[in-house]
């Protein structure tokens, strides 16, 4: 799976033997995520709430990596927001591609599209190029963290990154998979950073996701064999979830608690998983605008879990936190590409 999508694959090593922690926000337009195709409503001034969500970053010490998607670079009021944390050095700056709001549009937009990868390989080539131009024109520096939105990874993608001067991809979500919506299937994959490239070496980070439990590699497989029976037996993977048997969790405040994320991080532990990406996206933020965050009291469980996570990352843990694009110098030098 992984030479097909990203050559040459091989393992990451720390310099030093402590965990690293890093942040990673879908920083997106406000749309409908029932239907994201080509023409449909996008707003972005909820951004601007990103001013509330700074300081909860800041009491931690920790500099996040925003992921920013081609309509967030056109509202001049965000940019200027993020230029602002950023030049402080409290903000790091990616980016994600969002096929079905980048131009050029084709007039063709359907959900299967919406997956970078299945785009005709000039049209993502094209779209992947006016996201960075954009990006280097308001920023006046080139994007080095790069997500495929919807994890829409394609044969061709590795290689328009690494022309692109990305150094970390974060576009593979392990033990997940979009057959359904004609999207990638990463269900296979467990989560392990690793390098790739076929002429430079980049650094893939994928989402910090895996399935964990006292079941070991046998519950692992279990779990991953009743939710692939199409719902038949999907009830009996929520009880090896219950019982702690097995369970895919997320280190991310969507959707998990903080005992559930500890419970990840030790299992990752204990498979020698140094590196500890936290994801999220940028509207849980603004309550109403995606399946996680629905009321003004699930924003401040939203923010009690966010703080919580950082503090057992850092007092539990022992983790250095760091921003997404300087984690490859912490690394040893990547294998020889071969």
């Amino acid at each position: 799976m992984f030479p097909d999508l990203l050559p040459n694959p091989r393992p990451v090593a720390l310099r030093e033997f402590r965990r690293i922690a890093t942040v990673l926000i879908d920083t997106e337009e406000d749309f409908d995520w029932t239907d994201p195709t080509e023409g449909t409503d996008y707003a972005t001034a909820y951004l601007s709430r990103i001013a509330e969500l700074q300081p909860i970053f800041a009491a931690h010490g920790v500099v996040p990596t925003y992921l920013v998607t081609y309509p967030v670079l056109l509202n001049p009021d965000i940019v200027g927001l993020l230029i602002h944390y950023r030049d402080r050095g409290e903000a790091a700056l990616g980016i994600q591609l969002h096929p079905w709001v980048t131009p050029p549009f084709e007039g063709r937009g359907s959900t299967a599209q919406s997956f970078g990868g299945n785009l005709a390989p000039e049209i993502e080539a094209r779209k992947l190029e006016s996201l960075c131009s954009r990006f280097i024109e308001v920023f006046a520096s080139s994007p080095l963290v790069f997500r495929a939105g919807r994890y829409g990874l394609g044969r061709q993608t590795a290689a328009l990154i690494e022309a692109a001067g990305i150094l970390v991809d974060t576009s593979i979500a392990p033990r997940t998979s979009m057959r359904d919506e004609a999207g990638p299937d990463y269900s296979r994959i467990d989560f392990a950073p690793f390098w790739f490239g076929a002429q430079r070496s980049l650094l893939e980070l994928p989402l910090g996701r895996a399935i964990v439990g006292w079941g070991g590699a046998f519950g692992d497989r279990l779990y991953r064999a009743l939710i692939g029976t199409n719902g038949a037996w999907a009830p009996l993977a929520g009880l090896l979830a219950r019982i702690e048997c097995a369970e895919r969790i997320t280190l991310s405040p969507e959707g998990n608690d903080p005992r559930a994320v500890r419970r990840l991080v030790q299992g990752l532990g204990r498979r020698d998983q140094m590196i500890l990406p936290l994801s999220f996206h940028s509207s849980s933020i603004a309550p109403g605008r995606n399946p996680y965050v629905r009321s003004r009291a699930d924003l401040h469980r939203f923010y009690d879990d966010l703080s919580a996570i950082l503090c057992d990352l850092t007092d539990e843990f022992s983790c250095r936190f760091a921003a997404a694009e300087t984690i490859p110098a912490l690394l040893c030098p990547a294998p020889a590409i071969r």
